[in-house]
């Protein structure tokens, strides 16, 4: 056998059946590989241009293995088990709540929560009266999805009676509020009545409306706030009398129709300025002949303080607090119930994995050693977040393929151990860890000054002082270059730390600030009045601005902190302690 059908056969056995003609074998291509080494000065058939070919149809015919390799894992990821396939859609709206109403889980621990948000919201629709409450609680604490998850139960069989108004601080001020108001009171009493009550009454003749009466009632967001309440009391008055008929006779009856307000972020209106918005809504509450429930969702804990007088007068101090895990198996028990699929489900009784699934999700959180509950366990001393933890939960699950592999993917839990990587990567602790030197000495003196201080309060010339004093107390113990200079070594060399300018320290001074290592005091304080609140957040103290060397600040990284942050290997870990 010469050396090319060696060549030729190594070829075509590398292939292994993807492409069992040799790749050397075209003329074409030995033509095209002879021209494109016509500036070579090595001939063909010499020794050297055949090691050279012979490596080309190797690397050439391996990646060609590797992308049909590839290429067939990518197919066979796709689930071809029916029942696993329908398994996995259920438990992944489960964990996204999007499955019927219900159908949905609560958690245990919100049962109660969720019972007292019931109550009150039946008590406003079935027996029509008026509520106002505010639900406090942080973030991701289920305040809104308790509250939409009641009214999606309550409009299947009472979906006529009420109508809901959805605001959110972040995005509407007052006018957009009064605005949004409006906008969604004519589509929710269009979708009820099939047109607004004006224009029903003059179609049906049965009210002669004037023209400016007309143009008043088409313009509600029109005017200033108390007369577009005005008109939106008499637009819910008109429409409250909806005639109902009955099967059995066609005799007709009047009822009310009960108008909800969900307003999310409502501590954002409860400002310096005037709180005309949630005096007139609360006030609907106490004087409107139509039923209006209020339920305003905020994270602040001293939200009453922060709402006026006359405000305040006309909200009835109901507040529900959203209750916290502080358990681990408490904890432990709400992450069973989120992986596993509800027992009431429907669906539930066509698959057959649901038993199975459940009975290893609970055996892996009752071993301490298993990956699953060192996740868990480290959710709750870190984050202490479902959501955190379901976010990272998705993609383990909706990548599987079968359920073998989804069971081997919960045992080992990558994808959870790298989001959560990810999630502490966006940690104070990894900020602290980015900052420069002067930024970082710069934070270490001012929770060395916080530290000092009765209140914990500090400014720039406090903290500008004390990283003098720092700086100075270091250079002090560095061999200074007289001393050097004396033992006759003709190279002087300045060993001390530099001690930046005032000027060159604001800028830092304003970086940590927008890094959020540093809190304005107008922002967390407490004010006596509305004035009080207008002159901390603008700085303005007995008609002058403040300066900027003088405004107060809290750092959110305590000294203690800093010092487990900081490496020993800094020159400013001596510095984390007092």
């Amino acid at each position: 056998m010469t050396q090319e059908e060696d060549q030729n056969q190594s070829s075509s056995e590398i292939i292994n059946g993807v492409n069992k003609r040799p790749l050397v074998e075209d003329s074409k291509a030995n033509k095209a590989i002879d021209d494109s080494n016509d500036d070579l000065l090595v001939e063909f058939d010499s020794p050297s241009m055949k090691r050279l070919k012979k490596e080309e149809t190797i690397y050439s015919t391996t990646y060609v293995k590797n992308l049909l390799n590839n290429t067939n894992e990518l197919l066979s990821k796709k689930p071809s088990d029916e029942a696993f396939s329908q398994f996995q859609e259920i438990l992944l709206s489960h964990l996204n709540f999007t499955l019927p109403s219900k159908d949905t889980r609560i958690y245990s621990y919100l049962k109660d929560t969720h019972n007292e948000i019931s109550r009150i919201l039946k008590q406003s629709i079935i027996q029509k009266e008026s509520h106002s409450v505010i639900t406090v609680g942080p973030r991701n604490s289920f305040k809104s999805f308790l509250i939409n998850h009641e009214l999606n139960l309550l409009s299947e069989e009472y979906q006529n009676q009420f109508i809901t108004i959805k605001l959110n601080g972040f995005i509407h001020s007052e006018n957009a509020a009064i605005n949004g108001i409006a906008t969604q009171l004519e589509a929710q009493l269009q979708r009820l009545h099939g047109s607004t009550p004006n224009e029903k009454d003059e179609t049906e003749g049965e009210n002669f409306v004037d023209d400016e009466e007309q143009e008043e009632s088409t313009n509600i967001s029109s005017g200033s706030l108390t007369e577009v309440f005005e008109k939106i009391l008499r637009l819910l008055d008109s429409a409250s009398r909806e005639k109902v008929s009955t099967s059995e006779d066609d005799a007709s009856e009047t009822t009310k129709i009960t108008v909800v307000f969900v307003f999310d972020e409502i501590d954002t209106f409860a400002g310096p300025v005037r709180q005309t918005l949630l005096y007139n809504l609360f006030d609907m509450v106490e004087h409107a002949r139509v039923p209006v429930c209020i339920f305003g969702n905020t994270t602040k804990l001293n939200i009453l303080e922060l709402l006026e007088k006359r405000v305040k007068s006309r909200f009835s101090q109901r507040i529900i607090y959203m209750p916290q895990i502080n358990d681990l198996d408490k904890f432990k028990m709400a992450i069973h119930e989120q992986l596993t699929i509800p027992e009431n489900l429907d669906l539930n009784k066509d698959t057959k994995y649901a038993e199975q699934w459940e009975s290893f999700v609970k055996s892996l959180l009752e071993d301490e050693e298993s990956k699953l509950f060192q996740s868990v366990k480290t959710n709750y001393e870190t984050f202490k977040s479902l959501t955190t933890f379901r976010n990272g939960m998705i993609p383990l699950i909706s990548t599987a393929s079968s359920f073998e592999e989804l069971k081997e993917m919960l045992v080992v839990m990558n994808n959870l151990t790298n989001y959560n990587t990810n999630q502490l990567q966006a940690s104070f602790s990894a900020r602290v860890k980015s900052l420069s030197n002067l930024e970082l000495a710069i934070l270490i003196c001012a929770a060395r000054t916080a530290l000092k201080s009765k209140d914990e309060a500090i400014n720039f010339n406090l903290a500008y002082v004390e990283y003098k004093s720092m700086v100075k107390a270091m250079n002090s113990l560095i061999p200074s270059s007289t001393a050097a200079a004396l033992n006759g070594n003709g190279n002087v060399l300045e060993h001390s730390m530099k001690l930046w300018s005032k000027k060159d320290v604001k800028n830092v001074w304003e970086t940590l600030q927008a890094l959020d290592f540093l809190t304005d005091r107008s922002a967390v304080g407490l004010r006596e009045s509305a004035i009080a609140v207008f002159y901390a957040s603008n700085y303005v103290l007995q008609g002058t601005n403040m300066p900027f060397d003088l405004r107060i600040y809290h750092n959110q990284v305590t000294l203690q902190e800093l010092r487990r942050i900081v490496p020993t290997s800094s020159i400013y870990y001596s510095w984390t302690q007092l």
